[in-house]
């Protein structure tokens, strides 16, 4: 799969950000940036975050290729920020699982992302820890969505987060809800996941066969499946490891480097 040195330009390395690139204060080492930064015209990050939270990194790496964030609804341009592809949420879909949350669960601060903002119910102890992480601009109109890309619930409890996640899956079986780490539970539009980082380089002539994908919670699974070579860092959950062709080193052991340096023998 790899050539003598590492990533050569027929291969295309797609990778998760939380727990997977970054390490555990979700932060790039040097080894890694450097590492990714070599071959930063083969590089798609991939990731639940908002486009705000990935731009500083982008800048970081010098990525100028096509990015995903969302979960999948939005690929845009690394360098310009320019939407290539969105796919928002139905209003009608949307309204009703904020009616269901709010019945069941009316203590879940209910929030939704577009490609402008985090709109939020109320700035709760979660809101503003992300926010001391990676600021993206903020709306407090989280009840009122429209052209929602994906909808996101913070919950710290283990077990509402469970109730929670099964009450959705159950009452919205087409729509797309996962896990995107601890206590985030994400929903996206019916069939849009991680995968559609891999549909998106195969539209524009890219080979499945050349395309590397790594990742380390439930929700890369998609993105895994549709790579044609699928590799897990060390603290990957255990499902995604079962997945993985290639099993690496954890996110604080510069996993994804070692993934680009590895040789022809994955």
């Amino acid at each position: 799969m790899f050539g003598k040195g590492g990533l050569t330009m027929t291969n295309y390395l797609v990778s998760d950000l939380d727990h997977t690139l970054l390490n555990e204060r979700g932060a790039l080492s040097p080894v890694t940036q450097a590492a990714v930064a070599a071959v930063a015209d083969r590089v798609m990050l991939a990731s639940a975050r908002h486009p705000g939270q990935m731009t500083a990194l982008i800048d970081q790496l010098g990525l100028t290729g096509p990015q995903v964030a969302l979960n999948g609804a939005l690929i845009f341009a690394g360098a310009s920020g320019e939407t290539l592809r969105a796919q928002p949420i139905d209003d009608r879909d949307t309204q009703a699982v904020v009616e269901l949350v709010a019945e069941r669960f009316g203590e879940v601060n209910f929030t939704w992302m577009d490609a402008a903002a985090w709109h939020v119910s109320f700035v709760d102890a979660a809101v503003e820890f992300d926010q001391c992480l990676v600021p993206v601009p903020l709306a407090m109109d989280g009840l009122k969505p429209a052209g929602a890309l994906m909808l996101l619930m913070i919950v710290s409890d283990p077990g509402m987060f469970q109730t929670l996640g099964q009450l959705l899956k159950s009452a919205f079986p087409k729509l797309t809800i996962s896990p995107a780490g601890d206590g985030y539970l994400t929903i996206t539009a019916p069939g849009v996941d991680k995968g559609r980082a891999v549909d998106y380089l195969v539209s524009t002539g890219i080979s499945r066969a050349k395309v590397v994908a790594v990742g380390d919670d439930e929700n890369d699974l998609p993105l895994l499946n549709r790579a044609g070579h699928a590799a897990a860092v060390g603290n990957a959950a255990s499902v995604v490891k079962q997945r993985a062709q290639v099993l690496l080193p954890t996110n604080e052991e510069d996993g994804v480097a070692t993934l680009i340096k590895l040789w022809s023998s994955i």
